[in-house]
């Protein structure tokens, strides 16, 4: 569900996405978001919306407003890549320095590789595909801190006007990190 169509470098959804979203809901339908960031950290991919700021949480309001006068219902769906993101996207402009690790955060000291045993391969910031970075096991602290990102991303949902929130748990994120 990611649609790579949010404002770089803040990573705000715009008129595009606001079309896109239009387009698909109709009365009494249930929609939900692409993935969308909880926090800098959770950055894997260019063109991904955030849900952790004041003018993202603005540039959803449009996307909900414009769902929820067709009659629809529209789902956030809060994401957080984990050891998916490469250590590059620390250099994001979005980070604002937030990211203070790199890689940002991860669940698992060991290589990410492919079914083959091979170094999977990953998308950097820079638009270049390199290997996956080496990921670092979470601390307690950083936990807690994925925890507060979490709540904070779904109160954010809630003032953009989004009906619920869902986990992304799939396709090895960071929660799925923790189901597998």
């Amino acid at each position: 569900l990611t649609r790579n169509r949010a404002a770089e470098p803040e990573l705000v959804p715009f008129a595009l996405a606001v079309q896109y979203y239009w387009q698909r809901a109709s009365p009494g339908g249930l929609l939900i978001s692409e993935a969308t960031n909880i926090s800098p950290e959770s950055l894997a991919y260019s063109s991904t919306p955030g849900i952790w700021s004041t003018r993202q949480v603005e540039g959803w309001q449009d996307v909900t407003r414009a769902v929820h006068d067709k009659g629809g219902y529209l789902v956030c769906q809060l994401w957080h890549t984990g050891r998916v993101a490469h250590p590059d996207y620390a250099n994001h402009p979005a980070n604002d320095g937030d990211c203070k690790y790199t890689p940002c955060v991860s669940a698992s000291p060991t290589p990410i590789v492919n079914r083959h045993g091979k170094r999977g391969k990953t998308v950097t910031h820079d638009g270049s595909i390199q290997d996956h970075g080496m990921p670092r096991e979470l601390s307690k602290d950083d936990i807690a801190r994925v925890c507060r990102d979490y709540a904070r991303a779904a109160q954010n949902a809630k003032e953009a006007g989004f009906d619920g929130v869902e986990l992304h748990a799939a396709h090895g994120y960071l929660m799925d990190q923790f189901l597998n």
